[in-house]
Order: structure tokens, then C-alpha cells, then sequence
């Protein structure tokens, strides 16, 4: 027996997001695969003249009314993996925007992280570099392996005076 695709789709965005965070971009690409699918078409009535884009957008909408998808919170523990990760800034907003989070979202974010505490990657740059044992480096080649790993010049050279 065929379900309304309204149903389906929420089903499936609930499976999705039983096995992954995710952010609403994500729910959203998600259930677009799902309606190109062609078995989902086997499975599904799509009312006539429906609008796919309508129908997505109402379920992203619901999921987050409902408090099953909270961006806030994904984005506070993808954050501190990546900065237990030992990633420069850079490459943390780089991950969080491929992860799906909003550019806006990610820079209000960090910029507050900034704020509390200045010398934030500072801190991760001189893990980084203690994890590594990359502290018998000259200066020269330390420089040029901080910058690949798009540390910000500011951190490098703050480092490079203590």
C-alpha cells in the first residue's frame, strides 16, 4: 500500500537522522535523493501539481519545531572535535561548511569563541606543534608547515616570539 509522500518523506528524514547528525541542508539534500529515486515513486502518491521543493521545505520546518534537528548543539560538538582535532580556524570554518552549517552561523560562532578567549588558536597551534615534535624545525620550515596547515600569519608569528 502506497503512503502519502508527506509521510515517507518525514519517515525517512527521522531513519537519516537516527543514524546521523545532520543539519537541515543535509535533511534537505537527503530527501531530494529520496525523491529522485525512482523506488521511492513505487512507494509513494505524490498529489498532482505538488510542489517537491514546498514539500521538503514544510518537513525541514517540522523537524525543527518539533527540536529533532538542533544546529546549535551540532555545530558546539562539531566545533570542539575539530579543535580537539588540532585544526587551524581556517580549516575548522572550512569542515563546519562542508558539514552543512549556515557561513553566518559558523562566523558568529567562532568569532564568540574569539572573544572569550584571543589567543584560541594560538593554544591549538602550540599542541599542534608539541604533538607533532615539530618543535626542532628552523623557523623557515616550521613557518612553511603552519601555513599548509592554514594556521592565520597572526598566531604563527605570536608563537614564533615566546
Amino acid at each position: 500500500m502506497k503512503k502519502n509522500a508527506d509521510e515517507y518523506l518525514f519517515n525517512e528524514a527521522i531513519k537519516y537522522l537516527g543514524k546521523y547528525p545532520a543539519t537541515k541542508k543535509k535533511i534537505n539534500e537527503h530527501l531530494q535523493k529520496k525523491i529522485k529515486n525512482k523506488k521511492t515513486y513505487q512507494r509513494v502518491i505524490f498529489h498532482e501539481g505538488i510542489d517537491k521543493e514546498k514539500l521538503i521545505e514544510g518537513i525541514v520546518n517540522k523537524l525543527d519545531e518539533l527540536k529533532i534537528i538542533n544546529e546549535d548543539r551540532y555545530l558546539d560538538s562539531m566545533f570542539n572535535y575539530y579543535e580537539q582535532s588540532l585544526l587551524s580556524i581556517n580549516k575548522i570554518k572550512n569542515k563546519l561548511y562542508l558539514k552543512g552549517f549556515d557561513q553566518k552561523d559558523i562566523e558568529e560562532y567562532i568569532s564568540n569563541k574569539i572573544h572569550e578567549n584571543p589567543d584560541f588558536e594560538l593554544k591549538i597551534l602550540k599542541r599542534y606543534i608539541k604533538k607533532k615534535k615539530l618543535s626542532h624545525l628552523e623557523i623557515s620550515d616550521l613557518k612553511k608547515k603552519l601555513y599548509q596547515q592554514r594556521f592565520s600569519e597572526n598566531s604563527i608569528y605570536k608563537m614564533l616570539r615566546e
